[in-house]
């Protein structure tokens, strides 16, 4: 199981950074930088507070889409911290970030990855391991209730 996880992640990263494998260049991974990652996600979050959707970021340099579940359910952002970098893969940054939610009131600590560089993409921890592994994740109407895996 963990082997297959391992190779699921391998290809999607794989698959993330293939656009910026061109024939000439230096091989190396399209990471963002730290501070390039980190702004990005704080510029995600701004705009959940404001009450944007998620999904492409329009007018952003560089552009940058979100991928978070409860944000596109509806849930309410009211303010957030991105708390620090964490551990994560040679091709992507990761950022543990506590959030205060509305409707019902409470606080949450999640981790983001951030990968790419033009675009940058954002994930959070459940939408990223549900793409790695593929999983038939919750619908947007299903609010939290899992399907099983024949489910449709």
């Amino acid at each position: 199981m963990i082997r297959t996880a391992k190779a699921a992640l391998a290809a999607i990263v794989c698959v993330a950074l293939l656009p910026t494998a061109g024939g000439c260049g230096s091989g190396a991974a399209a990471v963002p930088s730290e501070d390039q990652a980190r702004a990005a996600l704080d510029a995600a979050l701004t705009a959940w507070t404001r009450g944007a959707k998620p999904g492409e970021a329009a007018g952003t340099d560089p552009p940058f889409t979100v991928h978070d579940t409860p944000w596109a359910r509806g849930d309410r952002l009211t303010s957030f911290e991105i708390l620090d970098e964490t551990p994560g893969s040679a091709a992507e940054k990761r950022f543990r970030a506590r959030l205060s939610l509305a409707k019902p009131d409470r606080v949450e600590e999640v981790e983001y990855h951030v990968l790419g560089v033009d675009p940058l993409m954002i994930f959070r921890d459940e939408d990223f391991l549900r793409n790695v592994n593929m999983e038939n994740g919750p619908g947007l109407a299903d609010h939290g209730r899992r399907r099983g895996r024949g489910s449709r």
